[in-house]
């Protein structure tokens, strides 16, 4: 069950394609927005949006649609145009109704009538073994876990990449610590029907477990780790940006790109090229044309080929207290990409961060854990290039160890036949 449609042209670097791809069972989508899916794992879909809730509300009337994909198997090309129309439409109303929006539609969908008509049509001839939730800070998804649960009666594995319980959080919001509250008391009545609660962080699978009372572990995406090749230093050293500016990530950058530009006062030593569709405020004046360009956004493959060309992938995390603290469980899909990237790993960053904490603790990536020494690590990079080939073969050990695709799809597969197989037995003693 996910959030979103499971589209993988706007959504490329969809986890749920990265975990299940080459799955040999059946598998079928629960899904609560609008938008069709696109991806080589799946056809079976049952579609919930909040149309469709408010008219069941309104009219008493089951909510839902089920169908088949017919772009199934279909090869996937990444189309940034519709994912950024998407992102503006969501920024818009955000910003507009934030959390008087979010409120009113968790009340929609928790008074909305679900569980008959279509949706349980659709449970009784798929007859699922186990329900897997990618569930990111949601209550209605917390509703839906619990609504399956109990029309299904199997097991429900649920993956959270956001720190969801914490109350380490800055908010000025009367509305924010409301849902927030609720969401906690939810979710403690919802821990009893997790067969595994997966996260992306040791930290916070241990909290949880302490908490809740639940079995956890840790999940992070796989990636292709195939034989080392080193490759020469470029002349200047070249660093890759790729990806999303949220989370104040911009500010982390500037300071970089500054940095670069003290470095490169009388000779251009370092560059900087950022690929992202996400809009740069032109008030931060990070592209010179000399030191730092700023690109569109790549595809998958396309960012693959950038990669080969460059020195170091850059990992960058935001500095201010509010997003310090709401990302300090995340350990980004980035994180992976850059241990695959064919380069040395720069990461800048609070070193409370899941991700880069565990960089530095692996030893795989050139790590900044404060802004005001970012310019000491590109002068000890300028002084001393070899030193990016031996991160940049840390970097690829620690990835072919840690997150090779099969072996991370191997231990998901386990995780749900070990929640199928306890499950059966359960039923068994009660018989």
């Amino acid at each position: 069950m996910t959030e979103e449609a499971w589209n993988d042209s706007i959504y490329p670097n969809n986890v749920l394609t990265n975990w299940l791809t080459g799955f040999t069972g059946n598998i079928a989508n629960v899904y609560l927005a609008s938008g069709e899916p696109e991806n080589g794992c799946c056809m079976n879909y049952f579609q919930i949006t909040d149309t469709m809730a408010c008219k069941s509300l309104i009219c008493s009337k089951a909510a839902g649609k089920w169908f088949f994909s017919k772009s199934y198997g279909r090869r996937i090309k990444s189309s940034s145009q519709h994912k950024g129309h998407l992102k503006r439409e969501h920024t818009v109303l955000k910003g507009v109704l934030g959390g008087t929006a979010r409120l009113s539609r968790d009340f929609l969908w928790l008074n909305s009538k679900i569980a008959e008509g279509p949706l349980r049509e659709f449970l009784t001839d798929f007859r699922p073994e186990v329900i897997f939730s990618l569930r990111f800070y949601s209550r209605r998804m917390l509703y839906m876990e619990r609504l399956l649960h109990s029309v299904t009666g199997v097991p429900v594995i649920a993956f959270t990449g956001d720190d969801e319980y914490s109350l380490r959080q800055i908010s000025a919001s009367p509305l924010y610590w409301i849902r927030k509250i609720k969401f906690r008391r939810e979710l403690r009545e919802t821990a009893p029907i997790y067969a595994k609660y997966l996260t992306l962080s040791k930290r916070q699978a241990k909290n949880l477990e302490e908490e809740l009372g639940v079995s956890t572990a840790v999940l992070r995406k796989g990636g292709d780790f195939e034989e080392y090749q080193s490759k020469p230093v470029t002349e200047p050293i070249k660093i890759i940006y790729a990806g999303r500016l949220y989370c104040n990530r911009i500010r982390t950058i500037d300071a970089l790109s500054k940095a670069i530009k003290v470095i490169n006062h009388s000779k251009v030593l370092v560059t900087l090229d950022i690929y992202t569709k996400d809009p740069i405020n032109e008030r931060l004046q990070l592209q010179d044309n000399r030191s730092v360009f700023v690109k569109g956004y790549l595809s998958a493959e396309d960012l693959k080929n950038v990669y080969k060309t460059a020195d170091i992938a850059l990992l960058a995390e935001s500095f201010d207290r509010k997003n310090k603290l709401l990302t300090k469980y995340s350990f980004s899909t980035k994180v992976v990409d850059c241990l695959a990237s064919s380069c040395a790993i720069l990461a800048i960053g609070p070193y409370e961060n899941e991700g880069i904490r565990y960089l530095k603790q692996n030893r795989a990536a050139f790590c900044v854990g404060n802004p005001k020494n970012i310019y000491l690590m590109l002068s000890h990079l300028t002084a001393q290039p070899d030193k990016i080939e031996v991160y940049r073969k840390r970097a690829w050990e620690l990835g072919k160890k840690e997150h090779q695709k099969e072996d991370i799809r191997k231990k998901l597969y386990e995780i749900f036949a070990a929640a199928i197989s306890q499950s059966k037995n359960v039923k068994d003693n009660v018989l």
